[in-house]
C-alpha cells in the first residue's frame, strides 16, 4: 500500500470529523440497535457498490490521490456514510416527511450528495478513471429509497417486538 498524506486525506479526515459531530447529537433519536443495524447495512451497501465500480474490469474511481487503497477513503465507508445515513433518516423520521415530501426530500439529498461529490473530486478525495458526475444521480435517490425502507421494516419489526413484550389487552 502506497501511502503519502496531503490535502486528500486531511480533506477526508475534515469532512468525516464534520459528520461524526453532526452525528452525535441526534443518535440517541433512535434505538441503538437501529443505528447498528443501518450503520452495518450502510457499509455493506456502499461498500459493495464501490468495490465493483473500483474493481477490474471498470476501475472508474479511486478514493484519494493513488490506485491502490488509501486508509483515509475507509473513513468514508466506515464514518461518514453510515453517520449521512442516520442524518438523513433523522430529517425524514423527525419532520415527518413522508408522502411527496418524501420525493422533495430524497431530491434535496440527492442533490446535495452531487454537490459534495463534486466537492471530493475538486479536492482530490476522488479521482475519476472513467466516471462521470452524472453517472451517479440515479444512484444516489435509489440509495435513498432503500434507506428508508430498510429504516421502515426496521421500525415496523422493533414495534412488532415491544408489543409482544409489553401487550396491552
Amino acid at each position: 500500500m502506497n501511502v503519502t498524506f496531503d490535502w486528500n486525506e486531511w480533506f477526508f479526515i475534515l469532512t468525516t470529523a464534520m459528520m461524526i459531530c453532526l452525528f452525535l447529537p441526534i443518535r440517541k433519536y433512535f434505538p441503538t440497535i437501529m443505528v447498528i443495524i443501518i450503520w452495518i447495512g450502510n457499509i455493506g451497501w456502499v461498500s459493495t457498490i464501490d468495490y465493483f465500480l473500483l474493481a477490474t474490469p471498470f476501475k472508474l474511481y479511486i478514493y484519494g490521490d493513488n490506485p491502490t487503497y488509501e486508509l483515509s477513503g475507509a473513513l468514508y465507508h466506515l464514518f461518514m456514510y453510515p453517520c449521512a445515513s442516520v442524518l438523513f433518516l433523522f430529517g425524514y423520521d423527525k419532520f415527518e416527511l413522508y408522502g411527496q415530501k418524501t420525493v422533495w426530500y430524497i431530491l434535496f439529498w440527492t442533490g446535495f450528495s452531487l454537490l459534495f461529490e463534486w466537492i471530493c473530486v475538486k479536492n482530490n478525495a476522488l479521482t475519476y478513471t472513467g466516471w462521470k458526475l452524472y453517472y451517479s444521480i440515479p444512484f444516489y435517490p435509489i440509495t435513498a429509497v432503500l434507506l428508508i425502507l430498510l429504516f421502515r421494516f426496521i421500525k415496523k419489526k422493533l414495534r412488532e417486538i415491544s408489543f409482544q413484550r409489553n401487550p396491552r389487552y
